[in-house]
């Protein structure tokens, strides 16, 4: 059997409370993946239970998409060339008790020519716990994303400027859309510059990860304070490997 190349395993945990006393994590959040079509690998998830109450779960797989610009999750068989019917977990369904941790593999393969590129191995709760005077059910979720060597693109709207006022600083925001074939992580930077072309200041944009298909708006607020006259503002983005720039001119009176 083929092996999915190991890319990248994002080891923040995903986070979820269940009241005052503590919270369910499970980790990773994300595992970014390489390889080619047929070829299959096996990621190990750690659900850790800080609370104090007891969890159940039963392990789904389910295909992650972009729809209409939104991140929508499709049960497994639903899509042609679906990777989450490929799934195979080393148990259908976990109890954790408190202060337990539960570990769970998932071997998944990507489909000849599929043209998905992402998998959600949620732990879907089946117990219901209150949450203060609310019954909650508990679910988390790992995203397996792949790249299989296709088209990477990202396209933009108009950059859209918040002007800077007495109760607020200068944002910039933009709607931008993951249009390739592969998923992509845009991380950028904000620039501003006085009509002379002079760097005057610039705010980090957060990484954000877009699904092929998927749209976000992104963009910074300018920490700072801008002196009256013309300005540019200048939004780059760095996506594997790629850029992208919008830009759009201010007055501050």
């Amino acid at each position: 059997m083929r092996r999915i190349t190991f890319l990248l395993l994002l080891l923040t945990p995903l986070v979820a409370y269940a009241g005052a006393d503590g919270a369910l994590s499970l980790s990773p959040a994300v595992v970014m993946l390489s390889g080619a079509h047929g070829q299959s690998t096996t990621q190990t998830l750690r659900l850790v239970n800080g609370t104090s109450r007891p969890f159940s779960f039963d392990l789904v797989a389910q295909d992650v998409i972009g729809l209409k610009g939104e991140r929508t999750y499709v049960d497994a068989g639903m899509l042609p060339g679906s990777i989450a019917a490929t799934a195979v977990f080393s148990q259908n369904h976990v109890e954790v008790a408190p202060g337990r941790t539960v570990v769970v593999d998932i071997t998944v393969t990507l489909p000849p020519e599929t043209k998905l590129r992402g998998v959600r191995a949620l732990f879907q709760g089946t117990n219901r716990v209150m949450s203060g005077n609310v019954p909650m059910i508990a679910s988390l979720g790992s995203l397996l994303t792949f790249t299989a060597g296709g088209d990477v693109a990202m396209s933009a709207e108009p950059l859209v400027l918040r002007p800077q006022s007495a109760t607020a600083n200068l944002g910039a925001s933009h709607t931008c859309t993951n249009s390739g074939s592969e998923p992509l992580v845009a991380k950028g930077v904000m620039a501003i510059v006085d009509a002379r072309g002079v760097l005057v200041g610039r705010s980090t944009l957060q990484p954000h990860r877009l699904m092929p298909g998927e749209s976000a708006t992104l963009g910074a607020e300018y920490a700072g304070e801008l002196d009256p006259g013309k300005y540019r503002v200048l939004v780059t983005y760095d996506y594997e490997g790629q850029t992208l720039t919008s830009t759009a001119d201010l007055e501050v009176q």
